[in-house]
């Protein structure tokens, strides 16, 4: 069975959103071991950098993931699959005896070049640009149809 880390910078900052997510991961739950990983945000001044932000808040998720363990970034330069390139991708990993698969959405000014070099594969949800708080909405809802799709349930239709 796969465990799978969601990694997320920072809090959700709508409580409506928060409960939106945690639906999906409840209703993930039935098809795999889940957890979040909630990463301190680094606050972002005027004067902050964003290659110094990105390096801190890669650094925090660097910790978290074994030197064994498969990371997946979410970043709008990845590749893109649809719902049934994605079943299939967890269903690769499911077979390759992955167990630990880490997905770690940045901040909001993307990952440190160590995390995406670190990366063994970085997919986009999109080309658009969303806030955080809604990216981890369809990461987990995407999460839950992969698996759905898997299993043969008409959720996916």
């Amino acid at each position: 069975m796969i465990h799978l880390h969601l990694v997320f910078v920072g809090k959700t900052a709508f409580p409506e959103m928060d409960q939106a997510i945690q639906r999906y991961l409840d209703r993930l739950r039935h098809y795999a071991s889940v957890e979040v990983h909630l990463v301190r945000a680094e606050k972002i001044a005027e004067r902050s950098r964003e290659k110094t932000v990105m390096d801190r808040e890669g650094e925090r998720i660097l910790k978290l993931v074994g030197s064994r363990d498969v990371l997946v970034a979410l970043d709008r330069h990845g590749a893109q699959l649809d719902s049934e390139g994605l079943a299939a991708y967890l269903e690769q990993l499911k077979r390759d005896g992955s167990p630990e698969v880490w997905m770690a959405i940045g901040g909001p000014v993307g990952h440190s070049k160590k995390i995406l070099e670190r990366a063994n594969r970085t997919l986009a949800l999109s080309r658009m640009t969303f806030p955080h708080d809604l990216t981890r909405l369809i990461l987990v809802e995407q999460l839950y149809r992969a698996f759905t799709i898997l299993k043969g349930e008409p959720y996916h239709r």
